[in-house]
Formats: C-alpha cells, sequence, structure tokens
C-alpha cells in the first residue's frame, strides 16, 4: 500500500487545486472518505473541494446531511459554482466508484483535464479509462479504510468529526463489522478511534427515520426462504432505489439459518436490479455473474434490462437451482 501511497503524492504534487466527488446518492463511506481525502489535502497545502450535485443537502438521507452540516471547515462546489475552481491545473479525484454514469455528475469527468480514481468495488468493464492514476482494491472495506490509511501514512490527524464520520462510513459499509471485514478492518476502526472519533455521535449519524424503517419492514414482511437458507424480498415498488435494495439484502442476512440473500427491485422502467449479500460460505457473486452482475463473494449486484421484476425473479430461482 506504501507504493500507491507514494504514486499518489507524486501524482498530487502536480496539482494546485483538487475537486473530489463520489458517486450519485453518497453514502456516509462517499462522504467520510471525502472529507477524510480534503483534509490531508488541505494539509498538503492544496485547494480542495467536494463537489455534490444539490445545493440543498436535505435532499440526501438524513445521515449524509448530518454529517454535511457537522463538518464545517470543508469547501464545497455544485454544477452552477464548479466551473470557476475547474482549471488546467486542477485535477479532479473520483472515490468510491469508478464508473463514469455512476459518479456524483458525470459531466464533470467529461472537463475535467486530469482525472484520478480509487474505489474499493469490483472493477466494472464501464470504468473510466483516461486517468492519470486508476486504482481498486476490492479487499478493502470500504473507501474510508484506505483514505483511513493515506491519512496515517501522511500523519494527518482527522480530528473528531471527520474521524467519526469516517468511522460512520466504515460500520454502513461492512453492516455493523460483520461483512468485508479483515484485521486491517479493525485496525483502522481503532485508528479512527484514536483519533477521536465519539461512538455517540456515530450512533446519532446512523439513525434513521421512523418512516425508512417502517418502509424496509414492510417489504421485509413479504420475503422468503428460497432452498433452505437463502431469502429474498421482491420490493413491490418502482423506482426502487439500489442503496434500498442493498439495506434488505442486507437485514435478512440477520435472521436465523440465513446463509445468503437476495433483493429484487424495479430500479426504473424498464429496468430490474438484485442485491445479494452472503455471510461468505455462499458466493453471491459467482450467482451475480450469471445474471450479467458482479462483486465481492458476500456483496454482489446486477442490473437487467428489458425484463419485469417477476421474471427477473424466476431468471434468479433459476440460477440457484443450478448451482444449489
Amino acid at each position: 500500500m506504501e507504493t500507491l501511497f507514494h504514486k499518489l503524492t507524486e501524482v498530487l504534487s502536480k496539482y494546485d487545486n483538487m475537486i473530489v466527488m463520489s458517486h450519485q446518492n453518497p453514502d456516509l463511506d462517499a462522504i467520510g472518505s471525502s472529507m477524510g481525502l480534503c483534509k490531508i489535502l488541505t494539509d498538503m497545502g492544496k485547494d480542495c473541494y467536494i463537489f455534490l450535485s444539490n445545493k440543498n443537502w436535505k435532499e440526501y438521507n438524513s445521515s449524509v446531511w448530518q454529517a454535511l452540516t457537522r463538518v464545517p471547515e470543508m469547501k464545497y462546489l455544485y454544477p452552477s459554482t464548479y466551473s470557476s475552481v475547474l482549471k488546467e491545473n486542477t485535477v479532479l479525484i473520483i472515490l468510491d466508484v469508478h464508473q463514469k454514469e455512476r459518479v456524483e455528475y458525470p459531466s464533470l469527468v467529461e472537463e475535467a483535464k486530469s482525472v484520478i480514481v480509487l474505489d474499493h468495488h469490483i472493477k466494472d468493464n464501464s470504468y473510466i479509462k483516461e486517468t492519470e492514476l486508476f486504482y481498486i482494491d476490492s479487499t478493502m472495506s470500504s473507501m474510508v479504510e484506505l483514505i483511513g490509511h493515506y491519512a496515517k501514512f501522511y500523519g494527518v490527524n482527522l480530528g473528531v468529526l471527520i474521524s467519526t464520520v469516517m468511522l460512520a462510513g466504515m460500520e454502513i459499509d461492512t453492516n455493523g463489522f460483520n461483512l468485508k471485514t479483515t484485521e486491517k478492518t479493525f485496525e483502522m476502526a481503532a485508528y479512527l478511534t484514536s483519533m477521536g472519533a465519539d461512538s455517540v455521535l456515530k450512533q446519532t449519524l446512523l439513525k434513521e427515520s421512523k418512516d425508512d424503517y417502517l418502509r424496509r419492514a414492510d417489504f421485509i414482511k413479504s420475503s422468503f426462504i428460497f432452498h433452505k437458507n437463502i431469502a429474498m424480498c421482491v420490493v413491490p415498488v418502482p423506482n426502487c432505489a439500489k442503496e434500498s435494495l442493498a439495506e434488505v439484502a442486507e437485514e435478512l442476512l440477520n435472521f436465523e439459518y440465513v446463509e445468503a440473500s437476495f433483493a429484487i427491485g424495479e430500479l426504473q422502467e424498464n429496468l430490474v436490479g438484485i442485491s445479494a449479500r452472503s455471510m461468505g460460505d455462499f458466493d453471491v457473486c459467482e450467482v451475480m455473474k450469471k445474471l450479467g452482475g458482479g462483486g465481492h463473494a458476500t456483496n454482489a449486484a446486477c442490473q437487467i434490462p428489458d425484463k419485469t421484476v417477476k421474471e427477473v425473479e424466476k431468471m434468479l430461482k433459476k440460477v440457484l437451482g443450478e448451482m444449489l
């Protein structure tokens, strides 16, 4: 990892100012890692901004909105303001995503002269190709884990608020440190705690609204067990967010005897998504690959166009039946 950090520092040294951007509908991992990286870059003497597509922070989920309001020292850019900062000697740093169509604002990728991509997801065929530096480490639990190690390498004190947001981001991406965790994951959690991460504030950031909780509970009520230890849920609403499917799939893993889970829902007209999770013994990535997707053994997904939710449910059951 030190080789990466030396290379990253070398590339960053060529630029005067930086814009950090993550994926659409950013979560606490995306926001926490963006804040952490901006803190490192500021300590390097760089001018750093976080790009957000929505100036009304309340349009983001409550956790992200709270994080944004609690860390006052960050500087933000929006679609109406970034052109004043984006110059020849500006580098765009993309975190927690590597597909152009999934970034917060795809037009910014086209306009930026220099791009760096750092991610922890399995590499997709539609990755951003024209970059100064492209790095993916799918063994990392979260983007926060990678940026946290960079902060430690560079000797940056992240402070209480940023460390807390980052720790909350790790908890979100690991489903409470139950998935995708290694020794390094817990080392980074301990490091963020040593930086002053506040457990009470972290729990406040992780709280959700009663309406969101009850909505997910209604979905889970309709879930069922397929082949003894696989939980499946068909989310019966249109325009379901990918994040909602992921939350349902993760919730299903908490049930007794469940080793793997799948949540199916219509993402938009003529596009159905599946979010898959596993405790580790069942490789959900192999299932998703057979349906055109991918991911990790314990965390995977796919998107299937021109099929109904019922048709995708049948396709998933057929694949599972052939594998079991």
